[in-house]
C-alpha cells in the first residue's frame, strides 16, 4: 500500500478507446495530473463475446489511441463488466500480448490465486479485484461498484478486512456515474426506443446514475480513514 500522501492522491483511470476519441482533452488532463491511464476496452464490449483475434485487434487499437493522446505508456487493462473467465486462457493470452498487467479477475484468497497461477499457461501479471463471502456462501461482496453503492459501508469494509486477511490486496473501484447524484446522465424513455427490454434498462440506469450516489463520498471517507490508499494500480503488489 502507498506510504506517502503523493502516492495516495493518484489513482488509475480505466478508459475506453471511444472516450479517447470523444474527449481527448480529458484524457490528457488526467495524465498530466499524474494519474495512470489504463485501458477499459475500445467500445466497452464484453470480452467473452469476441474471438481472441478480435480481442487483440480491438485492444491494440484502444491502447494506441490512449497512449498517443495521454502521451504515457498504457500498461494495464480491465475487461468491461469483468467479462472474462479466469480459465479463458486464449483471451487472457491476447490481453497479455498488449498489456503489462490485467485487473479483470476475482479471487477470494491467496491460495485460490496461487492455484490458478500454477494452472495458467499465460505470462500475465494479474491484479485481481477480490470477492468475499460475507455471512453466507451465497452472499458475495466486491470492494466497489454497485456493492459500495447499495450496501452499508461496514459490509464493504468487512470484505476489505477479509481480503487482507486472505492475502489479497483489496481494490476499490468506481464508475463515473457512481459519484453523481442526479439524473443528468439518465437516458429518457424516448431515447431508449428500440432497445430491447427498455423497461429493464431504464430501471437499471436509474440504479447506476442515482441510487445512493449521494452517500458515496461519505463511504469513501469512512473507508480511507481506516485504510491507506495504494494509489495507482501500477504501484500494486499482490501479497504473496
Amino acid at each position: 500500500m502507498a506510504s506517502t500522501e503523493q502516492q495516495a492522491s493518484k489513482i488509475t483511470f480505466f478508459c475506453t478507446g471511444v472516450m479517447a476519441d470523444r474527449y481527448p482533452d480529458l484524457i490528457k488532463l488526467i495524465a498530466q495530473d499524474g494519474h495512470e491511464i489504463a485501458c477499459h476496452g475500445n467500445f466497452h464490449d464484453n470480452i467473452f463475446g469476441m474471438s481472441p483475434k478480435e480481442v487483440y485487434s480491438s485492444l491494440q487499437e484502444a491502447k494506441e489511441k490512449l497512449s498517443r493522446i495521454s502521451q504515457t505508456e498504457v500498461r494495464g487493462f480491465r475487461a468491461p463488466r469483468f467479462s472474462i473467465d479466469k480459465y479463458d486462457f486464449e483471451r487472457l493470452e491476447a490481453i497479455s500480448k498488449i498489456f503489462e498487467y490485467d485487473s479483470s479477475l476475482h479471487f477470494s484468497d491467496i491460495a485460490e490465486f496461487t492455484k490458478w497461477r500454477e494452472q495458467c499457461p499465460v505470462e500475465v501479471r494479474e491484479l485481481p479485484v477480490p470477492v468475499q463471502t460475507i455471512f453466507s456462501p451465497k452472499f458475495k461482496v466486491k470492494t466497489g461498484g454497485s456493492y459500495l453503492k447499495l450496501f452499508p459501508v461496514y459490509l464493504v469494509k468487512k470484505a476489505i478486512h477479509k481480503s487482507i486477511d486472505n492475502g489479497i490486496t483489496p481494490i476499490i473501484y468506481l464508475h463515473p456515474y457512481d459519484i453523481f447524484y442526479d439524473y443528468d446522465l439518465l437516458l429518457n424513455w424516448s431515447e431508449l426506443k428500440g432497445v430491447s427490454s427498455r423497461g429493464y434498462w431504464y430501471v437499471r440506469q436509474a440504479q447506476w446514475t442515482a441510487a445512493f450516489n449521494w452517500d458515496q463520498k461519505r463511504k469513501l471517507q469512512n473507508i480511507f480513514s481506516e485504510f491507506n490508499s495504494l494509489g495507482r494500480l501500477d504501484n500494486y503488489r499482490l501479497d504473496t
